[in-house]
């Protein structure tokens, strides 16, 4: 008896780490994204929004890129482990400005190191030198996050054996049938293929949430549990998530989250999808910025 607990603890453990590292590989592979899997308990991330001037163009989109990137490994010693273009607002939110260019997402081996780089001058300089900026802090726990792949594994195995109609491939809705707000998201999606020649296998959304009252959460949780049966069965999903922490202005997001798709194809089948036009009406918050961004950390070193 022992001997099969053995054998079956050792298969469970071995298909949670396939599971993560499958993700950990999609993740560096697709995103460019350099999260570490294990880290101190301590640490601390950010996600810093910037908006340029509208005629800047994608070089000087990157340039700042870069110039953030090097200011973040200054005096806290931080790491961006993630980097991307905003594409377009997915969701718009009550409690900041809606309109960006992009974004990137740091971890740092504090908070106390996070403030020590927030209050450098040359961080200062660069973010005073954009139109705007906006950061929000966050803890991103390690379990939680080993988790959601093998959160995402069972749930696909669950499917599989009770025999759940597949999501995938999304089967296109009809423009008459289609309900209207996604009729006009679909249109502004369009906006994404103009950077296909930067990345069109991978689109990160970056999400600050701020959850609603009971009857939006229950909602919320019906259209949060199809969209994760798709993340399951297509084997994409959250990269970062975690509780939110608010280090400027007044807002209060409480959970932070990014969320890979594959790609921007992936995007467009999937809003113009029955799949879609189905569930869409349950996603309710009581506030959330959503930006569709493509990754770019790579290109920060060229």
């Amino acid at each position: 008896m022992t001997t099969v607990l053995l054998v079956v603890a050792a298969a469970v453990l071995g298909l949670a780490t396939w599971q993560n590292h499958r993700y950990w590989k999609i993740r560096r592979e697709r995103t460019e994204d350099r999260q570490p899997l294990i880290y101190s308990s301590r640490s601390f991330h950010s996600a810093t929004l910037i908006k340029l001037e509208a005629e800047s163009s994608r070089e000087r989109e990157l340039a700042v890129l870069r110039a953030l990137q090097e200011a973040i490994a200054g005096p806290g010693g931080g790491i961006v482990v993630y980097a991307g273009l905003v594409g377009l607002t997915m969701a718009p939110s009550s409690q900041i400005e809606n309109d960006w260019s992009g974004v990137m997402i740091a971890q740092f081996p504090s908070r106390e190191a996070f403030d020590r780089t927030r209050s450098s001058p040359e961080l200062q300089r660069l973010l005073d030198d954009c139109e705007r900026s906006y950061t929000l802090g966050f803890r991103r726990p390690v379990l939680m996050n080993l988790m959601i792949p093998i959160g995402l594994g069972v749930m696909r195995l669950r499917d599989i054996v009770l025999r759940r109609e597949p999501i995938l491939p999304f089967q296109p809705v009809s423009d008459d049938e289609a309900l209207p707000p996604l009729l006009e998201k679909r249109e502004e999606l369009k906006r994404l293929d103009t950077y296909r020649d930067v990345r069109e296998d991978a689109v990160v959304i970056v999400n600050f949430l701020l959850p609603g009252d009971s009857k939006q959460r229950k909602a919320d949780r019906a259209y949060t549990g199809e969209m994760t049966r798709g993340m399951a069965e297509g084997g994409y999903g959250p990269m970062h998530m975690g509780p939110a922490v608010v280090v400027e202005g007044e807002s209060n997001f409480k959970m932070f989250a990014a969320v890979y798709y594959p790609g921007i194809d992936h995007m467009h089948a999937m809003l113009g999808s029955r799949f879609m036009n189905r569930i869409a009406s349950d996603k309710q918050l009581g506030d959330t910025l959503a930006v569709a961004t493509i990754p770019v950390l790579t290109k920060l070193s060229q």
